[in-house]
């Protein structure tokens, strides 16, 4: 045994003294190659830095005009944000960039939507440095939301207070509601659900302004196709959504629909201001719309405040990922209520000079807000048709065949379609049915078809795809339906028209699963070495570029290097071969033990199965002679036999 442990201490330290030969060698050939190197020079470290703010000096904050100019905000709002996001630990200076300059580079891209690679150029950077700031920074913007945007104030607003023509029929509205589109990027795929009344993909921004200007909630990146409706439920149904105090409302426009803690103007009257002229009221109706557009008009003042700031939401083609571009939209409209809390500047629309939408009949402002999908059957006097089952079936079956045959565009079908549709019908059925009211019937299906997508995704509803079927127990069923008893007709029932609507409307319907509040926190991961741009070129696709992989050099298989790897499999193959002697158990153990006399075959099995279990008192045991074998088992039975 002394003789094994001896052996085991040389092949320990043989070992041991290897290795410290194979690291002397691996040093002395680095440091041979080293010097075999060609050394690449760089200009000196403090002139580079010198240059860079000397241009931050000179085109930056040479004066408050120029910060304005490049960065949307004085030179003392600027620095005092830089504090902000110092204090709160939020930015820090490193060995790259100070805290002044990553803020700059981030507002310099969102103020004019350059792209990062022009940035990099201006701030003399490096591509990837300017991207992986810019993202640092929106995060840092982000975590700002809970100081900047707030729920409003429950007192009477100051532009209501003490103004006869708002006190007091307007003493409890808090604010106004309103949405926007913003330009989106999107794959190919989706762009169906991004189109709606642009000619461009955009994303369905709503929001809620108190009468300061400033934003008390938003909801960005809702497809552009989502009706204003749609997008305000799914604030009302969110975690950290919309509030409306009890006793209290937003004005908002016809489109939302009356409801309680939301209050639109009449349908079919006067609306906009500049409708009005030198025409004056004529009845209760326009004075009340009147008063009400000249309150919401805040939210309009808003937005185009907003974008009159940050260009990269006024209608120009982003360059980013497309969750990346509602990260933006927030952040955007935190840094808008942070400009505000500093004083008024050039970039706040004045009220005084704002004009809204372009002037409109009443008639033409009519048939703009009725939103309300035409009923139908055979034509009358009213020019309504009534749509039997049949007339439904055969709409829905050419439409499909439309979008099978690939004649569908990306927007959607065109007014053409609807017409052939229409004309297939009335040779049919012998009616006079035209385009529009097809495009009318249409859209009572895709309504439906969008609150079907939304049960499917109820918590607790299984989905029969045989037959098309969103099941739900019973107990969930009844309690659902008696709070929304319009769902009666697609729960625990064959929905009619499914297979239809889902080629229709399958990839064109508006789900919101992009959606983001000001309430929660950004998508924007700082772990993730994504560049964050897009390069979309021709197509509007806002698929991020493959990452490219690290290049790997593959060692040379010389004498050194052949050396260390054969010396090193065999000091492990000894190490292990050594490091086995301690568990191996001697084969003659129980020949040994069975001898033993004076216990019974039991108690010595007892003992036998002690000593495997502990090789190194078994090894010792062999070593003893028969007297001393005999103290030991005797000590062991008395023990654990008593």
């Amino acid at each position: 045994m002394v003789k094994s442990m001896s052996k085991r201490k040389r092949m320990i330290r043989g070992a041991a003294v290897f290795m410290t030969l194979a690291a002397v060698a691996v040093l002395v050939r680095a440091i041979m190659r080293k010097r075999r190197r060609p050394r690449i020079t760089y200009g000196p470290m403090h002139e580079r830095d010198r240059i860079r703010f000397d241009y931050l000096n000179q085109k930056i904050w040479q004066c408050d005009v120029t910060c304005r100019n490049m960065l949307r905000f004085d030179r003392g709002p600027f620095f005092r944000l830089c504090d902000i996001l110092r204090d709160r630990k939020l930015l820090e200076h490193n060995v790259h960039l100070t805290v002044e300059q990553q803020v700059a580079m981030f507002l310099h891209t969102i103020g004019h939507n350059l792209r990062n690679r022009v940035v990099a150029t201006n701030f003399g950077r490096s591509f990837s440095t300017t991207s992986i700031y810019f993202r640092a920074v929106l995060h840092a913007i982000g975590e700002l939301r809970n100081d900047y945007i707030r729920p409003p104030s429950l007192e009477i607003p100051t532009k209501i207070a003490g103004n006869h023509r708002f006190d007091p029929y307007f003493k409890d509205c808090i604010g106004a509601i309103d949405g926007t589109h913003v330009r989106a990027s999107v794959n190919k795929d989706v762009e169906h659900s991004f189109r709606g009344r642009k000619p461009f993909t955009t994303q369905n921004v709503m929001a809620a302004v108190d009468f300061d200007l400033k934003f008390t909630y938003v909801l960005a990146g809702w497809e552009g196709s989502a009706h204003d409706s749609t997008v305000l439920a799914d604030a009302l149904g969110r975690e950290r959504g919309l509030q409306v105090p009890e006793g209290k409302y937003y004005l908002v426009d016809a489109g939302y629909g009356a409801k309680t803690g939301f209050m639109p103007p009449f349908r079919r009257v006067r609306y906009h201001l500049n409708e009005w002229g030198s025409n004056p009221v004529q009845n209760a109706k326009e004075l009340f719309n009147l008063r009400h557009s000249s309150l919401r008009v805040t939210v309009e003042r808003a937005f185009g405040s907003l974008k009159r700031r940050f260009k990269i939401l006024d209608d120009a083609k982003p360059f980013f990922t497309f969750p990346v571009q509602v990260d933006i939209v927030v952040a955007c409209c935190i840094l808008h209520n942070y400009a505000l809390s500093q004083g008024i500047d050039e970039f706040i629309i004045p009220e005084v000079t704002w004009t809204t939408q372009p002037i409109r009949t009443s008639r033409q402002q009519a048939k703009m807000d009725d939103d309300t999908t035409t009923p139908s059957g055979s034509t009358g006097k009213s020019g309504q048709a009534v749509w039997t089952t049949s007339m439904t079936n055969m709409m829905l079956s050419l439409l499909c065949d439309m979008v099978a045959s690939g004649k569908r565009t990306s927007s959607g079908f065109k007014k053409v379609h609807f017409n052939e549709v229409a004309t297939g019908l009335n040779e049919h059925f012998k009616l006079a049915i035209t385009g529009d009211q097809v495009s009318n019937h249409l859209k009572k299906w895709r309504k439906i078809w969008g609150r079907i997508v939304q049960l499917k995704n109820l918590s607790g509803a299984l989905w029969d795809e045989d037959n098309c079927i969103i099941k739900l127990s019973d107990e969930h069923y009844a309690g659902h339906c008696k709070d929304h008893k319009s769902d009666v007709n697609y729960l625990n029932t064959p929905i009619e028209y499914y297979h239809a609507m889902n080629t229709m409307f399958g990839t064109t319907t508006a789900t919101g699963k992009h959606a983001r509040s000001g309430n929660d926190p950004l998508s924007t991961d700082l772990d993730e070495e994504d560049n964050s741009e897009v390069n979309v070129g021709e197509s509007s696709s806002s698929k991020a570029p493959a990452k490219k992989k690290a290049k790997v050099m593959q060692l040379e298989d010389d004498a050194l290097v052949t050396t260390l790897k054969d010396g090193f499999k065999l000091v492990a193959e000894a190490l292990v071969k050594s490091g086995g002697d301690d568990d191996t158990i001697p084969d003659n153990l129980w020949d040994v033990i069975s001898i033993v006399p004076g216990y019974s075959e039991g108690e010595l099995a007892h003992y036998y199965a002690h000593l495997v279990d502990n090789p190194k008192i078994a090894r010792a045991f062999l070593s003893l002679s028969l007297s001393n074998k005999l103290v030991w088992v005797s000590r062991y039975v008395t023990k654990n036999f008593g």
